[in-house]
């Protein structure tokens, strides 16, 4: 009788380290590139570019980026929308600067001076604000010309149950296309959850809490892209932000890690 029971102990240690190693992380076959822990007192300017390029004065976005809009604390970083009457510096159909004043601020951030890889795996470990108007998003652009785009998440504040991933990319024909799905799940603004993206060279695989939530095969990116970050307020995708939609509120931010092949 104890002979089994060891027999049985044995069995079981076996049986479950072949079931611990069979339930590998992707990442196992990755080595750490860039990571972001937010655990400073400040933003790493020497990392982060706060910029408001390129708005246009017809935009449908409600929000002016500006370079206070971020604060860390508690190992964190909150990208904090708000209700604030601003001047800010557009650009009309010609691409001349003209000023235009707006109600809202928040914040978007890149590395496009720091980082920039081609192929890897991408997270963010975030928690999206919920309300009509916010637009939370984690992407990554090109040095060149737009597209390629790949948008890693977007989240409507008004359907936050609803995770929009996208490839965006030219046709045969030259006509801007994309490869993109909305699935419905849970309330994503409810918790902080992990989204990925998985980009090889003929393959991009999205994750949600490291499952396997959408891929696409086409067209698939070969340059180098940065890391763009950002909570944008109004639009088609979110809907306008008004006097329901509950402000000052945040994007907080846990991490942001790319890794590369070993290989």
């Amino acid at each position: 009788m104890i002979y089994t029971n060891i027999n049985k102990t044995i069995f079981l240690l076996i049986f479950f380290g072949l079931f611990i190693r069979c339930k590998k992380d992707v990442k196992d076959d990755y080595v750490l590139t860039f990571s972001e822990e937010f655990n400073d007192s400040s933003l790493n300017k020497n990392v982060w570019e706060a910029a408001n390029w390129g708005q246009t004065a017809n935009s449908p976005n409600q929000q002016y980026f500006i370079d206070s809009a971020f604060k860390i604390f508690d190992g964190m970083l909150h990208i904090i929308a708000k209700r604030d009457t601003v001047m800010g510096t557009v650009y009309d159909a010609n691409y001349n600067p003209i000023q235009k004043q707006f109600y809202y601020t928040s914040g978007l951030l890149n590395t496009s001076k720091s980082f920039a890889q081609q192929y890897g795996y991408f997270e963010i470990r975030s928690k999206v604000p919920y309300g009509k108007g916010f637009w939370p998003a984690f992407w990554l652009m090109p040095f060149g010309k737009w597209p390629p785009e790949i948008d890693i998440f977007e989240i409507s504040g008004q359907h936050p149950e609803g995770l929009h991933m996208s490839n965006h990319f030219k046709d045969k024909a030259g006509r801007d296309a994309q490869n993109t799905i909305t699935i419905n799940g849970p309330d994503l603004s409810k918790d902080f959850h992990v989204f990925a993206v998985e980009w090889d060279p003929k393959i991009i695989k999205w994750y949600l809490d490291d499952q396997l939530v959408f891929q696409s095969e086409s067209s698939i990116p070969q340059e180098r892209m940065y890391i763009i970050v950002n909570l944008s307020l109004g639009g088609s995708f979110s809907g306008d932000a008004d006097a329901s939609t509950p402000l000052p509120n945040s994007f907080d931010i846990d991490y942001i890690r790319v890794y590369k092949r070993k290989n």
